[in-house]
C-alpha cells in the first residue's frame, strides 16, 4: 500500500522513514514561515482540530514524491468567530486555452512556477488555536498540554485560500500588474512593446512573456517575496499535458483519462476506435462532478 490515510497507517507502513521525513519537513516549513507560537490554551477558548494528510505526488514522467501536510479541521470553525469571508477565485480553464493561443500567435515564451507552502505566506486576522500534530506533541515544563496559536493561514482553514489570494494580488499590483476584469486570476504587465501575462491557480502560476529578460525578472520578483519552484517550460498543469512544437502547442489529458478509467474499473473496456470513447469519458467526468 503506497498511500496512507492516517498517522497510524503511516508509521506502521513499510515507508515509515519516508513518511516521517515528509512530516518533519512539513513542520520545519511551518516553523520557517513563523506560522505559529506554542502556548497554553486560554480559558474559554476551544482549539480547532488538526490532522495529517498524506499524498504521493506524481509528475508526468511518473516520478513519485511523498508529501505530508498538517491541516486544520476547518469544519470545526465557527463563522463570525474563527472566520468571516472565505471566497477565493481560481482561473477559468478557458483563460488558459486563450493564453496558449496568444502564445502561438505572438511567439511568446511560456513557463510555469509554483509557490511552496503558499498559504503560510498569508497572515491571519482571527485568534485561532490549533491542536498540535499527532506524533509531534510538546508539553510544558510542568507537563501541561500546549496548543499552536496561529500567526499565518494554514491549509484546511476556511479563510486560508482567500487570505493567500489577497496577499498575492496585492503583491502583483504593487509590481505594476493589472488584473483582468473578466477573469480575476489573470494579470498583465505591459512595458512599451513587451508584455508578460500571469495566470493563477491557487499556488500554481503560468507565465507567458514576449521577452526572456522580462520573464526572468518576474521570477526574481516572486522569489524575493515567496518560496517558489521554477518548473521551466510548461509541461504539465492541472492534469493537462502541454507539448510545445514550432508554431503550435498541443494540450492533452491522456493520463487523466486513463486514471478515470482505472478509477471506475473500465481500463479494459473496448473503445469503438483507436481513440478514446469520448461518450464514456464524458460520462465518467460527469459522475465525478456530480459526486
Amino acid at each position: 500500500m503506497w498511500n496512507s490515510q492516517t498517522y497510524k497507517e503511516a508509521v506502521n507502513s513499510p515507508y515509515i522513514s519516508t513518511w516521517k521525513n515528509a512530516m518533519e519537513e512539513e513542520l520545519n516549513s511551518l516553523r520557517e514561515n513563523d506560522t505559529f507560537e506554542i502556548t497554553t490554551l486560554p480559558e474559554g477558548k476551544h482549539p480547532v482540530g488538526g490532522k495529517w494528510v498524506y499524498a504521493i505526488k506524481e509528475d508526468f514522467e511518473g516520478t513519485r514524491r511523498f508529501k505530508a501536510r498538517y491541516v486544520a479541521k476547518g469544519y470545526n470553525q465557527v463563522k463570525g468567530i474563527d472566520y468571516k469571508e472565505t471566497f477565493a477565485p481560481t482561473a477559468n480553464i478557458t483563460s488558459i486555452r486563450i493564453l496558449m493561443q496568444l502564445v502561438v500567435q505572438n511567439d511568446l515564451i511560456v513557463h510555469q512556477m509554483d509557490v511552496k507552502t503558499a498559504y503560510l505566506h498569508a497572515p491571519i486576522a482571527e485568534e485561532i488555536y490549533l491542536e498540535q500534530p499527532e506524533g509531534f506533541e510538546v508539553l510544558s515544563d510542568t507537563g501541561e498540554k500546549l496548543v499552536y496559536k496561529l500567526k499565518k493561514s494554514l491549509y484546511g482553514l476556511k479563510q486560508s485560500g482567500r487570505n493567500w489570494n489577497k496577499v498575492l494580488h496585492e503583491y502583483l499590483v504593487e509590481n505594476d500588474f493589472v488584473q483582468n476584469s473578466s477573469d480575476h486570476c489573470v494579470y498583465k504587465k505591459q512595458i512599451k512593446n513587451d508584455m508578460i501575462i500571469v495566470i493563477i491557480w491557487v499556488d500554481d502560476l503560468i507565465m507567458a512573456a514576449s521577452d526572456t529578460h522580462l520573464l526572468n525578472q518576474f521570477k526574481e520578483v516572486m522569489q524575493k517575496k515567496f518560496r517558489t519552484k521554477d518548473l521551466g517550460k510548461i509541461s504539465y498543469f492541472l492534469g493537462i499535458h502541454f507539448e510545445q512544437r514550432e508554431g503550435e502547442i498541443k494540450m492533452s489529458q491522456d493520463k487523466y483519462i486513463s486514471k478515470m478509467l482505472e478509477r471506475f474499473g473500465m481500463v479494459n473496456c473496448k473503445p469503438r476506435s483507436r481513440n478514446w470513447n469520448i461518450t464514456v469519458v464524458k460520462l465518467l467526468i460527469q459522475r465525478i462532478t456530480v459526486k
